[in-house]
């Protein structure tokens, strides 16, 4: 039996607990999200996880959810997920609902029909990266957008060489379409071919798309528990660009560029708070094979 949500006879100070599978049906995501502007909500896993496995968070974020609790000893997508979100605000432990989820006729399941940017991604190199035990690497890069549709490019496997492959092709840099930039992630991993053709993990680097900047970047790799790995990194090519809008033009100098972002508030920054670490935020980003999905 699901809880029910008289969200008028809510307030700031209560909150409510929903194990992952008990949370309202799709038919009340209304309910649910004027209950998440007016008062808390938990949600925590099931007690069949026993191997302590993850639920997917996004569409509990999607619905206004505010504590979305998941099992942080597993090193997996989700969790590579939460620990990129919470960038947002400089790690300061919370993240304000996006404004637009604020209003009375958000609705997560309408908000992929309008084609908000457009992001350009080319993996150029990388450096370092981790070993699988004394062999040596082959590896490949997976691009993957993660949000309302999942996006899915990757790299040709280079062989034999983990300290610095250079990938050559394709020549152009792939493209992904973002809906919903204060809910979506970019996410890179790394993996390596083994003798048997089989895929296995070597690092990963997970960002908001709202923090994302365009040109030329040094991806950081980190492990499964988003831990950096000492020197290990991506080159990448990225551009991002608004629906309907021309390329970004070039500036002669950082006074020019400063003065043009002081004209547009532009909606890629990386905190919260309006004047929180707005200089101190990472910049990252990738190229790529089409695998698309989508979902709710």
């Amino acid at each position: 039996m699901q809880p029910s949500l008289c969200v008028d006879s809510y307030n700031y100070k209560e909150i409510r607990s929903f194990v992952e599978n008990k949370i309202p049906g799709k038919s009340r995501t209304k309910d649910f999200l004027r209950y998440n502007r007016k008062a808390l909500s938990r949600i925590y896993p099931k007690g069949q996880r026993v191997e302590s496995s993850n639920y997917d968070p996004y569409p509990l974020w999607a619905v206004g959810c505010h504590m979305v609790a998941l099992n942080y000893q597993t090193a997996d997508k989700y969790t590579q997920l939460n620990s990129a979100l919470f960038n947002l605000n400089g790690r300061t432990g919370y993240v304000l609902q996006p404004e637009m989820m604020r209003s009375d006729s958000y609705d997560p399941h309408q908000q992929k029909k309008k084609v908000q940017y457009n992001i350009k991604i080319k993996v150029i190199a990388a450096r370092h990266l981790p070993k699988p035990g004394r062999s040596i690497a082959s590896p490949f890069v997976e691009v993957e957008l993660c949000g309302h549709s999942e996006e899915k490019f990757k790299t040709i496997v280079y062989r034999d060489n983990g300290l610095n492959p250079v990938w050559k092709a394709p020549a152009e840099p792939v493209e992904f379409t973002v809906y919903e930039p204060e809910l979506t992630f970019l996410r890179f991993v790394v993996n390596e071919e083994d003798m048997f053709s089989d895929p296995n993990f070597l690092a990963q680097a997970t960002f908001p798309v709202k923090g994302i900047r365009s040109g030329y970047r040094s991806v950081p790799l980190k492990n499964g528990y988003s831990e950096n790995l000492e020197l290990a990194s991506l080159l990448i090519f990225i551009s991002v660009q608004q629906a309907g809008r021309a390329e970004e033009e070039l500036y002669s100098s950082s006074s020019q560029l400063r003065k043009k972002q002081a004209e547009h508030s532009e909606p890629f920054l990386y905190d919260t708070h309006s004047n929180l670490q707005r200089s101190t935020l990472p910049h990252q980003q990738n190229q790529l094979v089409r695998e698309s999905s989508e979902r709710y």
